[in-house]
């Protein structure tokens, strides 16, 4: 059963070039160690960020929850073996969803500089 969705449409030059230095205060507070890392390994960064940026928003939505609720930093969005993007549930982000009864987490995301398009599902036994 589909317990949430949500998308998210970001233009990519909305990210400033200053937010893409390892000490900016914008990049610890919305992504995870892993990420930042992930992103630090790509030819261009700043897509990658603002792809998983939109990811956040769309997962985020998907929660249908108060924007206090949880952390950007708290969804991390990874690339698996195949290319694909990879959700994990962190702290407050993963109490929401084992309350929801989220089994299962869909995630689309593309983009055409400079925007990006994210699409997220959670699926679930809703209780």
């Amino acid at each position: 059963m589909i317990l949430g969705i949500g998308t998210d449409f970001l233009n990519m030059e909305q990210i400033r070039e200053s937010s893409l230095s390892p000490e900016d205060p914008f990049l610890q507070k919305t992504y995870t160690e892993q990420e930042r890392s992930e992103a630090a390994r790509r030819s261009d960064p700043k897509s990658y960020y603002g792809t998983r940026f939109a990811g956040k928003e769309a997962l985020f939505k998907a929660f249908r929850t108060h924007p206090d609720a949880m952390r950007l930093n708290e969804i991390e969005i990874l690339t698996d073996s195949n290319g694909a993007p990879c959700v994990t549930f962190k702290g407050r982000a993963r109490d929401a969803a084992e309350d929801m009864g989220v089994t299962a987490v869909h995630l689309s995301l593309t983009y055409d500089p400079p925007y990006t398009l994210a699409f997220a599902v959670l699926e679930g036994e809703e209780r």
